[in-house]
């Protein structure tokens, strides 16, 4: 059900301004809506960027501990603790941050020594000293790298010069040369070497050879991991603070989501527009009341053309397959929740596609104890929730269908791979109650608008028809079905295009609309999607079974191998074809159900509340 929504204007003092945002931020009724050009409250931008540093932290934390449990519990806290104000949590982001800033330091440094080490690589065969390397007082040296089919062009065009050429190593740019040559020649032997591609590399000045000054930067590396091990060892332990942080942060988030809402204000007041529930109006200005006396509220109704944030309130049952809907689009505020009626087909469909009883018992089990691992109404919750049911629907259908690991055990309705017609029958039966079930609710909509003419000849004329078109088939004799049928389809001829003025215009759309008789037959036999996704589960699984039978007979290999793949077969059956019903349910919704009725696009009721992401906060 959609809750309807008031429009909140509060006015108050400035100097009450924070301690009212925290009573609404605790209250977590009241959802502010930003004025125009509306940037928060001062210090806003500072908070964010505390947020973020404290949030690198932690996953700089997690990232260098020791591996956890995936599900971590989550911190008890009363309120009163969580607001307080924690310096020795500041503290520890600070060091957390310096520590990761000395390591990612440390970690360049080693880079670079790597890449120097590197660059020496083709010259460590050298004997002499780096520094030894360089000119005298009549010759000139050049150290660089030549391409390797140059270097014998140039070796025996150096004999035309005073000069002589030593080969070092092999480098990335090619091979590493020494070339020496008289003064006195040096720009025609300069000139010859970079027609050949020289290029000159500079060595460093060290007073040792390239192989000695290798091992050196070496060991300066080595020292330098050692290092960063320590400083890892120092992470390890401020880990056992990590709840520190963890509250730091959710606090910290939670100041940024008051500092959001600004308003507008005077020198002395401020005003803060927002969005209430029509049922939580007293817990508002109770909570204002908590803080200050002075203090007014207007509450009203939303003006015409406004559009309020969504706020969808379903029974337990239903409840969860909010999350499906919302994966589509939340509805709009003047449309209409379509979870009651979309929660039982896709309860339905879900099992029909699995329809295996033996898979549905092992995931329901599964599925069990991760939603009581996962707290909270958050979206993994839900969905985990719609599974579970669906898993549930899975055991139904599988013992009606008599599928049990991909065996046939006693079937209590029919087996659908030796009765295709039946069970196909049978899945557009249900498609044509889903499609029905969304007309339905377009007729609704029209009717509560007042609408009513749209609503009978809209909607209700297609009822007409289609009863009409059913009756003629089960008893053409009678005749009534025939007369039913014509004049469904003459209300449609005549109505369906009535926004023209123009008779012909009016007949044309209208005869459009009848065409659109096409599209209703090719919805239906979309539904055969039940059929076909539960027949893959049972052959896939009669497979499988029939696999390991011819292996189990080799012997006691053939045996090992057939429980192996037993395992893996079904485990992999039972996830693929889960996804496959999930993606499959889905779309029968979104694209046949929500097709006739539904009116996407509604805002997110997001009052200001405590969102923490690790802390429970208990009273």
């Amino acid at each position: 059900m959609l809750v309807p929504m008031k429009k909140a204007a509060l006015y108050a003092l400035k100097s009450d301004r924070d301690r009212i945002l925290l009573a609404l931020q605790k209250t977590g009724e009241f959802m502010p809506a930003p004025g125009e050009g509306d940037d928060g409250l001062p210090g806003r931008g500072e908070k964010e960027q505390e947020v973020e540093k404290i949030g690198f932290a932690l996953k700089f934390l997690t990232a260098n501990q020791e591996k956890k449990s995936f599900f971590e519990p989550r911190i008890k806290m009363p309120f009163s603790d969580f607001c307080r104000e924690n310096e020795q949590a500041r503290e520890l982001a600070k060091k957390i941050e310096k520590l990761s800033e000395r390591i990612a330091g440390l970690k360049n440094e080693i880079f670079n020594l790597h890449a120097q080490i590197e660059q020496l690589h083709p010259w460590r065969e050298l004997p002499e000293r780096l520094d030894g390397l360089a000119d005298t007082f009549c010759c000139r040296l050049f150290a660089g790298f030549l391409p390797e089919d140059k270097l014998s062009a140039v070796t025996g065009q150096s004999g035309d010069f005073l000069a002589h050429i030593q080969p070092c190593g092999q480098g990335d740019d090619g091979r590493a040369i020494f070339a020496l040559c008289h003064k006195c020649e040096e720009a025609e032997f300069s000139a010859l070497l970079k027609e050949n591609n020289f290029a000159e590399a500079k060595l460093p000045p060290a007073d040792v050879t390239a192989a000695e000054l290798a091992q050196c930067l070496a060991r300066e590396a080595n020292e330098k991991n050692a290092l960063i091990e320590d400083l890892k060892n120092e992470i390890e332990k401020a880990a056992a603070q990590k709840d520190l942080l963890k509250t730091l942060y959710d606090k910290e988030a939670s100041d940024c989501v008051r500092l959001a809402a600004k308003g507008a204000e005077t020198a002395d007041t401020f005003c803060l527009n927002g969005w209430v529930r029509y049922d939580r109006q007293k817990e508002i200005r109770a909570a204002v009341a908590s803080v200050t006396g002075a203090y007014e509220i207007v509450f009203c109704d939303p003006a015409e053309g406004e559009q309020p944030p969504t706020f969808t309130v379903n029974k337990k049952l239903v409840e969860p397959y909010e999350a499906v809907t919302n994966l589509y689009s939340r509805p709009l505020y003047t449309g209409i929740d379509p979870n009651p009626m979309l929660a039982p087909f896709y309860f339905l469909f879900f099992g029909i596609m699995l329809s295996d009883a033996g898979y549905g018992i092992i995931l329901t089990i599964m599925l069990f104890f991760v939603c009581r691992l996962i707290k909270g109404d958050n979206m993994p919750g839900k969905l985990a929730r719609v599974i579970l049911m669906g898993s549930v629907s899975t055991i139904a259908w599988g013992a009606m269908f008599g599928g049990w690991f991909g065996l046939e055990l006693h079937p209590l309705l029919f087996v659908p791979m030796n009765e295709p017609i039946k069970m196909l029958l049978l899945c557009y039966s249900l498609g044509a109650l889903h499609l029905a079930a969304g007309m339905s609710l377009k007729m609704y909509m029209e009717i509560k608008r007042g609408n009513w003419f749209g609503a009978l000849v809209d909607q209700f004329s297609w009822f007409v028809m289609f009863a009409g078109l059913i009756a003629h088939v089960v008893r053409p004799d009678a005749g009534i079905g025939f007369w039913l049928a014509a004049a469904g389809a003459l209300t449609i001829l005549l109505f369906a295009g009535r926004e023209n003025k123009n008779v012909f215009r009016r007949l044309l759309g209208g005869a459009a609309s009848l065409y659109n008789i096409t599209g209703y037959i090719s919805d239906v036999l979309s539904y055969s999607r039940l059929f076909a996704l539960g027949l893959a589960t049972g052959v896939i699984g009669m497979v499988i079974n029939t696999i390991a039978g011819m292996l189990w007979s080799v012997g006691l290999p053939g045996q090992i191998a057939a429980v192996l793949v037993l395992l893996g077969g079904h485990t992999f059956n039972i996830s693929v074809n889960v996804l496959g019903a999930y993606v499959h349910t889905s779309r029968l919704q979104f694209i046949e159900f929500f097709g006739k009725f539904y009116e996407p696009g509604g805002k997110e009721f997001r009052p200001l509340a405590f969102r923490t992401r690790y802390v429970d906060i208990v009273k």
